[in-house]
């Protein structure tokens, strides 16, 4: 995955269909990194174009507003690869798929296709949501627990998820705004 400041991912042939390629190498699904496929027979590696981006992994996010706006952004990305055939279920998505750019403020998502596609893609969001959680160090933690009660106890529509998440965040903003 991410070594030395490259990102490469080795897959079997049909695990990234030949049209999921075509978009995800052309780079017009500005929210995903670009990636250049080649292979062999029945093993392909695919080099994302990740200049000026990191994973998630890499930084610290200690502040649960910081937590909040990810994902808000992981939603929104979800939803626009929608727009170019890319099945949201089929992105894995952690610290190390998620990468961020520390000059734009940019989240972009590297494309890894999760190995069995769960009932719900639930289970992606709330694995990215606890590693998120696990780095926050203020007082307001229960912000990500109260999202992820939502993604666990409902089975809400990605546009339904990050209405909820903007609520949450409005919420957050003026519980902080009122105590300092």
């Amino acid at each position: 995955m991410w070594e030395n400041n490259e990102y490469k991912l080795c897959f079997k042939e049909d695990s990234i269909l030949d049209f999921e390629r075509i978009m995800l190498s052309s780079g017009e699904c500005d929210y995903l990194l670009p990636m250049l496929f080649l292979g062999g027979s029945s093993r392909q590696v695919a080099y994302y174009d990740c200049r000026g981006f990191v994973p998630l992994s890499r930084y610290r996010v200690d502040r649960t507003e910081d937590a909040l706006f990810i994902l808000e952004r992981v939603l929104i990305i979800l939803s626009r690869a929608i727009e170019y055939l890319i099945t949201p279920a089929k992105v894995s998505l952690s610290t190390d798929t998620v990468f961020f750019n520390a000059e734009t403020g940019e989240i972009k998502i590297a494309y890894v296709p999760v190995k069995e596609v769960p009932a719900g893609s639930s289970i992606n969001l709330l694995r990215l949501i606890a590693q998120l959680k696990a780095d926050v160090t203020d007082e307001y933690k229960s912000y990500l627990d109260r999202f992820a009660a939502v993604v666990y106890g409902n089975n809400y529509h990605l546009r339904e998820l990050t209405d909820r998440m903007g609520l949450l965040r409005r919420e957050l903003y003026l519980q902080t705004s009122a105590s300092s």
